[in-house]
């Protein structure tokens, strides 16, 4: 795998197929951000029912991606797999943090996404929801901006 192939998953460039055919929608790029961490969730279950206590729709799609609000629509996504771990150290060494040498230690992570359509103050609500209640079940975690390379 690649030096930050996660984030070319989160677009899909329009084709000449998109221009021809109007009726089908066109996928635009998202935003992304990164709860990274260690050793906190086997599933978003917990993070499911912190979530539910807020007034905001919340669709469960499967046991590591859950859809929170509207009419912005944050994508919630649990990555547990092996090349967490390797990103996380790319991540720590390309983008410098006080504690890189504990984010380069994390195996899991929560991926946020929304539609650069999406009102930003929507947006900045639901991530504001979602980051405190991680941050309360998992302990100690870093949140990553995916666009800008910063750290919050």
């Amino acid at each position: 795998m690649g030096l930050f192939d996660f984030l070319k998953r989160k677009s899909v460039p329009a084709t000449i197929n998109d221009t021809v055919a109007p009726l089908r929608e066109i996928s635009m790029p998202r935003f992304s951000w990164m709860i990274l961490f260690r050793d906190g969730f086997g599933d978003l279950a917990q993070l499911r029912t912190a979530l539910a206590k807020y007034q905001e729709p919340l669709r469960q799609i499967s046991s590591h991606h859950i859809i929170f609000g509207a009419p912005a629509e944050l994508d919630v996504r649990l990555s547990i797999e092996s090349h967490v771990l390797v990103e996380s150290q790319e991540i720590a060494a390309q983008f410098p943090h006080s504690e890189s040498s504990a984010i380069a230690l994390c195996d899991q992570r929560i991926e946020l996404s929304w539609d650069m359509r999406d009102d930003p103050g929507l947006i900045t609500n639901l991530i504001g929801l979602v980051e405190p209640e991680a941050r309360r079940l998992v302990g100690t975690c870093w949140t990553f901006d995916c666009d800008s390379g910063q750290w919050f």
